[in-house]
C-alpha cells in the first residue's frame, strides 16, 4: 500500500482532513524526510504542506463550528450566508465563490479548504502591514509605532509607540535597503 492510497482517500474524512490522513501525511513526512535523496526529501515536504493546510482547514472547521454555535447554529444548519460572516469577522476576504442557501458537507469542506488555502498562501486576509510595526524611516529618531488593530467584536484601543534604543536605532539606519527589506520580511 502506498502512502498517497491512504492520504488521497475520501472515506476517511470527518472534517475537512481527517484524522488518519492527517496522521499519515505527518508519518510519511518525518519518514521521507529521513531518507537520502532530494526526490524522497520533496516528496516529504509536499506532504508536510498538505499536513499543514489540513490542520488549518479543521481548525478553521472547529472555529465556524464555534460561530455557528454562538448563533445557534449547527454544521447542518449552516447557510453561505453564516460562511461568509464568519469570514468577515475573521477579517478573511475569501475568492472563492459562497453559494447561497444551506451548505452541503463537500461544499462547506471545499470552502473551508479554499479559505485555508488563501490564508497560508498570505492572501484574502486584512491588508497587508495592518497590526504590523512599521520601521523608522532612514535618519528617523528611532520610534517605532504600531497599528491598533481591533479584537473582533470590539474597538481598536491606541497602543504607547514603542521606542527603540539607540544603539539598535543606528544599527537600523546604516542598514542598505536591500537589509532592510530582508529583515522586515524576518519579521513578518
Amino acid at each position: 500500500m502506498k502512502i498517497d492510497e491512504i492520504t488521497n482517500s475520501d472515506k476517511l474524512d470527518e472534517v475537512p482532513a481527517g484524522g488518519l490522513t492527517q496522521f499519515a501525511r505527518k508519518a510519511g513526512s518525518k519518514i521521507l524526510n529521513k531518507l537520502p535523496g532530494a526526490t524522497a526529501k520533496s516528496k516529504a515536504g509536499n506532504l508536510a504542506g498538505k499536513a499543514d493546510l489540513g490542520d488549518t482547514a479543521n481548525n478553521l472547521h472547529k472555529e465556524f463550528n464555534t460561530y455557528l454555535g454562538t448563533q445557534g447554529k449547527n454544521m447542518k444548519a449552516a447557510t453561505g450566508e453564516d460562511f461568509q460572516a464568519f469570514l468577515q469577522s475573521k477579517g478573511h476576504k475569501t475568492s472563492a465563490e459562497i453559494p447561497s442557501g444551506v451548505l452541503q458537507k463537500k461544499q462547506l469542506d471545499d470552502l473551508l479548504v479554499s479559505a485555508s488555502k488563501e490564508a497560508l498562501a498570505g492572501k484574502g486576509g486584512a491588508p497587508k502591514g495592518a497590526g504590523k510595526a512599521t520601521a523608522p524611516a532612514k535618519g528617523g529618531k528611532g520610534k517605532q509605532t504600531a497599528k491598533p488593530t481591533a479584537p473582533s467584536g470590539g474597538t481598536a484601543q491606541p497602543k504607547a509607540p514603542v521606542k527603540i534604543p539607540n544603539n539598535i536605532s543606528k544599527q537600523l539606519s546604516g542598514l542598505s535597503s536591500a537589509k532592510k527589506q530582508q529583515l522586515a520580511g524576518m519579521l513578518q
